[in-house]
């Protein structure tokens, strides 16, 4: 395999801080969420631990049936893909679940997983740190967890 170059790994570097400070600026102008996946609802698609990209502010004309949405339920974060468009009502199903949600509104939805050529934009086990520092916050207190990252449940 050949090595890259000095030049190759500077560009490298400049594109993913550029990237970091695009998504910063788009958090802090909430056009998009950080979430990290707790269930095992969506494997293969979405393991435990993966943090994911939402896109907020989705029309319904924008989801359509294959893409994965999060949606709230109760005060619950679920992350599911749309299998079916019924005028305003959706019905969603987690990849390894054998039975469909009950219908949602638009109106619980948060937004859309961020996908590029129709894949899922993930970054695997970076969000235990996230997991596991909620799991020693609300075992040794019953404060309630105030967290930057939304945590998704299946």
């Amino acid at each position: 395999m050949a090595a890259i170059n000095k030049a190759t790994a500077l560009a490298i570097e400049a594109l993913v801080v550029i990237s970091l400070l695009v998504l910063v600026a788009l958090i802090l102008l909430d056009h998009v969420a950080l979430a990290v996946v707790e269930g095992t609802s969506m494997e293969p698609t979405l393991q435990p631990g993966d943090l994911v990209i939402i896109v907020k502010r989705v029309s319904p004309r924008e989801i359509s049936v294959g893409d994965v949405i999060v949606y709230r339920r109760g005060r619950n974060l679920i992350i599911h893909r749309v299998i079916k468009v019924e005028g305003s009502t959706l019905i969603t199903k987690g990849d390894n679940n054998w039975l469909p949600d009950a219908p949602i509104s638009y109106q619980v939805v948060v937004g859309r997983v961020l996908e590029v050529g129709g894949r899922v934009v993930k970054i695997p086990l970076i969000g235990y740190l996230s997991l596991f520092i909620r799991y020693l916050i609300t075992s040794f207190t019953n404060l309630p967890v105030v967290d930057s990252l939304s945590s998704v449940a299946e």
